[in-house]
């Protein structure tokens, strides 16, 4: 609430800290707790959020590459005559020569012009330097090696590292999140670490720190993306909190990463994807909070992110398929295998696995293709579907607190 204010004036964003500090002290007795909060919230008074449009400079570094499409993190910008912290992501096409390989990992300078969160960048010079991201560059070019296939490619690319290029047949049918990294692949990829380490390693905790370890690994092929990066935090903070046996609450961590992950990079707050991550997961804790049976748990959670994200996707897109509400219950064990057919085909260079992760992966688009024909619906206003979501959320609330609650102090996500 306090970051957004601070898109109005300074004014508005202290009046808000003192009445947000003042209505907690009238429902809240503990008065340490009351101080910690006022603490934590402090650091959005610093923040001055920079409208960016207009040409710049930018020094950061490249996070992804596909082709001559890059993905920049940028750490400072030059902006009105003078060099600023501004930590954001930027995605543009670049495709001038240039005499030092220009590959993920490394420190670059860009200038350019930024629209609308859009950046056109006129020329680009990287650093000589190494970084440990250049090894999802060679598992991008040794994918490109063995899948000739540039549909194939596209989508076994994108399942692993996401980043998908060719969105229009899964945008129509509201499946487009299954090929953008986010949650879910981190936790199919921390099921199949924790299902091979299961058979050599005896000791839990020794598990739980490689588990670590190895999904933290990770992030360096998606690009640290924020839906990405709250997954790993969220399964490194519950398994930190196993090894010592102590109970927490999921929601309370999920939280904390969130409050973390904006301290860091305050820009993330208007970042749809991170919005729709931490909608999504919040709701699929609640849900999971309630229901018992391990079969309708798998089945509710899409129908539980689909609850978080439907006023979020209305309101950035204008337009929601419902489609996708029941082909991702389908598609979601395909995309695991998906996943397995991505990591064969990078690290064996048997032709077979190759062929068939190729056919797989076209036999999945062929099938959403066969859903184009649902027309995502458009709404002129919001105000009617925003209202009947509200409907829909109240009673799946209510219908979720009239079972059994369970405990809030969870083991795992």
């Amino acid at each position: 609430m306090l970051l957004v204010l601070s898109y109005l004036n300074k004014a508005a964003v202290l009046i808000g800290y003192i009445l947000f500090l003042l209505l907690l002290k009238l429902f809240e007795k503990d008065k340490l707790k009351v101080f910690l909060i006022g603490v934590l919230l402090f650091p959005a008074l610093l923040y001055i959020p920079i409208n960016l449009n207009s040409e710049v400079g930018i020094l950061g570094k490249i996070i992804d590459k596909r082709g001559n499409y890059y993905t920049v993190f940028s750490k400072k910008i030059y902006y009105e005559n003078q060099w600023q912290k501004y930590r954001n992501y930027y995605k543009f096409y670049y495709g001038e020569f240039s005499t030092v390989p220009i590959t993920t990992g490394k420190n670059v300078y860009i200038y350019g012009t930024i629209e609308n969160d859009f950046l056109r960048a006129e020329y680009m010079a990287p650093a000589n330097n190494n970084s440990i991201m250049m090894i999802k560059d060679l598992a991008t070019n040794r994918l490109s090696e063995n899948i000739q296939n540039n549909e194939a490619l596209d989508i076994l690319t994108s399942s692993f590292m996401g980043n998908i290029r060719d969105k229009e047949v899964f945008q129509k049918t509201g499946t487009l999140h299954l090929f953008a990294v986010s949650g879910m692949h981190v936790y199919i990829i921390y099921s199949m670490i924790s299902f091979f380490l299961n058979f050599f390693i005896l000791k839990r905790n020794l598990r739980l720190i490689l588990y670590s370890t190895i999904i933290t690994f990770y992030l360096v092929f998606t690009g640290f993306t924020p839906s990405s990066v709250r997954a790993v935090l969220l399964l490194i903070t519950l398994n930190l909190f196993r090894l010592f046996d102590v109970p927490v609450s999921s929601f309370n961590i999920l939280g904390l990463i969130g409050y973390l992950n904006l301290l860091f990079i305050p820009n993330n707050l208007m970042n749809v994807s991170f919005q729709m991550s931490y909608a999504a997961t919040f709701m699929i804790l609640f849900t999971m909070n309630h229901v018992e049976n391990q079969y309708f748990r798998s089945l509710s959670v899409p129908i539980a992110a689909y609850v978080g994200i439907f006023p979020i996707a209305l309101i950035h897109f204008g337009e929601i398929s419902l489609i996708g509400l029941f082909i991702t219950p389908i598609l979601t064990p395909a995309i695991s295998l998906l996943i397995l057919c991505s990591v064969f085909s990078i690290l064996l260079p048997f032709n077979f696995v190759h062929s068939f992760s190729t056919f797989f992966a076209l036999s999945i688009k062929n099938f959403v293709n066969l859903f184009t024909f649902w027309e995502p619906i458009e709404f002129s206003s919001l105000f009617i579907p925003l209202f009947l979501w509200s409907l829909v959320f109240l009673l799946y609330v209510w219908l979720l607190q009239s079972k059994e609650k369970r405990p809030l102090f969870n083991k795992g996500p």
